[in-house]
C-alpha cells in the first residue's frame, strides 16, 4: 500500500532541518518524516526550500559539534586537541622513512623516537657503503 502524499510545509521543513542537524542520514530523515528515500529526493528537487532546510540543518549540526570540539580542545582536553590537530592541521601519528641501498631495504615506521633511530640507520648505511667500497677494490 502506498504512503499518503506528503505536503511540504514550513513545519515539515523545520522538522527536516532539526533531524539533519542531529546527523541523521537522508534515509533516516525520510523514515522519520514518513516518506520513502526516493520521495525525499524528489521533494528536494521540487521544493528548493525543503532541500535548503536539510542543508542548513547539516551545517548547523556540524557547527555545533565543531564548536564543542574546539571548546573542549581549548579547555585542555588532550583527546580533543589531538583529534582537532589531526583533522584540521594535518598532524599524523607516524613518520614513514625509507632507506634503500644495494642489497638492503629498510622500511621504518616510527613514533616519537624516530630521530635517534634514523641516526643509527644512517650510521649502518654509511658503514655498509664503506664496506662495499673496500670489497670492490
Amino acid at each position: 500500500m502506498a504512503r499518503p502524499k506528503k505536503e511540504i510545509t514550513d513545519d515539515l521543513c523545520k522538522r527536516a532541518e532539526a533531524l539533519a542537524a542531529q546527523g541523521l542520514t537522508v534515509s533516516q530523515i525520510a523514515n522519520v518524516l514518513g516518506m520513502g528515500e526516493s520521495t525525499l529526493y524528489e521533494k528536494q528537487q521540487e521544493f528548493p526550500e525543503f532541500s535548503e532546510s536539510i542543508k542548513r540543518g547539516r551545517d548547523k549540526g556540524i557547527a555545533s559539534i565543531t564548536n564543542a570540539l574546539f571548546t573542549a580542545a581549548r579547555g585542555g582536553n588532550l583527546g580533543a586537541m589531538i583529534f582537532y590537530l589531526k583533522n584540521r592541521a594535518g598532524w599524523k601519528d607516524k613518520i614513514e622513512t625509507e632507506h634503500t641501498g644495494e642489497g638492503i631495504k629498510v622500511d621504518v615506521k616510527l613514533g616519537h623516537e624516530f630521530k635517534e633511530v634514523l641516526e643509527v640507520m644512517d650510521e649502518l648505511a654509511y658503514r655498509k657503503s664503506e664496506k662495499d667500497d673496500t670489497t670492490i677494490q
